[in-house]
């Protein structure tokens, strides 16, 4: 099978909701995001387009969750879990990436698939996709299985080899590599988003626990 016949084939898991390959494992444990929702911010420059800042961490010690890294300090997280954009807008998204890495389990996932020209920037450099064996995470957005909405967005966020360090909250991190790219929202409906790194655990193949929980590696994406 060729390299765009077999893209197609695993895009296809997703957007018809078999998830069983390209998801494997992926199963949220709450229904409702716990943090209060970051807005997109309008750009006071474009027309229909605003920004949202996230960042990915190691460990939940940068404020997220509390001090001291709430009831899972030691679980890898996103800043923040309950995104909220407008419909039919331009979203300019910005991720700081401070964590580690290494192999993806599906090398489909290092793709940048649904952004405005298919590319990310990473470091600077525009990119359409990254080496699979050096992965962070991924920030992939899709729709809820079993609903009519579909909006597929998937990034991925190569492993950070940075060395100065920078303190957050009560987290010690390394500077981050850092991830833009855009997308473009459609009609109002609640989407979810996870990562596709297998970085979790207490289930085959590393998808449990922080995986498969709202607030650190998965949330949602309410377009109003």
């Amino acid at each position: 099978m060729n390299r765009s016949k077999s893209l197609g084939v695993a895009l296809a898991s997703v957007l018809l909701g078999g998830g069983a390959l390209a998801l494997a494992g992926f199963a949220l444990a709450s229904a409702t995001p716990h943090q209060a929702a970051l807005n997109c911010v309008p750009s006071q420059s474009a027309a229909n387009t605003c920004s949202l800042n996230l960042s990915t961490f190691p460990d939940s010690l940068a404020g997220e969750h509390g001090k001291t890294g709430g009831d899972h300090p030691d679980w890898v997280s996103y800043a923040n879990d309950n995104l909220v954009v407008p419909a039919n807008t331009t979203v300019d998204v910005t991720i700081d990436q401070y964590d580690s890495g290494g192999s993806l389990n599906n090398a489909f996932f290092d793709q940048v698939m649904g952004t405005i020209g298919g590319t990310a920037t990473i470091a600077g450099k525009t990119v359409s996709s990254v080496d699979p064996n050096n992965v962070g995470h991924t920030f992939t957005l899709r729709g809820i299985p079993g609903s009519d909405k579909m909006l597929f967005v998937s990034v991925p966020l190569p492993a950070d080899s940075n060395t100065q360090a920078v303190t957050i909250g009560d987290g010690s991190y390394t500077k981050p590599v850092v991830v833009q790219f855009s997308f473009k929202t459609g009609s109002k409906g609640v989407y979810e988003w996870n990562c596709e790194f297998p970085c979790g655990g207490g289930r085959e193949g590393e998808f449990g626990q922080a995986m498969s929980t709202y607030g650190y590696m998965s949330g949602t994406l309410t377009v109003n």
